[in-house]
């Protein structure tokens, strides 16, 4: 008998990366991370940023590890991910999550789970 577990790996693929984010720090990170775990297909977002790196008084650096489902290819989810966290086109919709500045995916990082 097949699992659902088994369908679900074949239709399914889990990635891993790691991402760099700069951020105005008027708005809290907290706000940032839940609007990113927000975007379609992302399951997990955790902040892997050393307590001890130094911080800017205006911008704050995060480093994240994002977790994510697709069933195409992993590098186009990081373009489209990175513009849907950058991109704000009030035409169409409103995208971007307020207080990034900039978000960096680190590809070598990239990897399937």
């Amino acid at each position: 008998m097949i699992k659902l577990k088994n369908i679900l790996n074949e239709i399914l693929n889990t990635f891993q990366v790691e991402a760099e984010m700069l951020s105005d720090r008027r708005v809290p990170i907290t706000d940032i991370l839940n609007q990113v775990r927000a975007l379609r297909k992302v399951t997990i977002v955790n902040n892997i940023t050393p307590e001890d790196y130094p911080q800017k008084q205006d911008v704050e650096y995060t480093k994240l590890k994002i977790k994510f489902v697709t069933r195409e290819e992993a590098k186009q989810d990081l373009l489209q991910f990175k513009e849907d966290i950058l991109t704000s086109d009030r035409s169409e919709n409103d995208l971007r999550i307020p207080g990034v500045k900039t978000v960096k995916f680190r590809n070598e990082t990239l990897r399937r789970l």
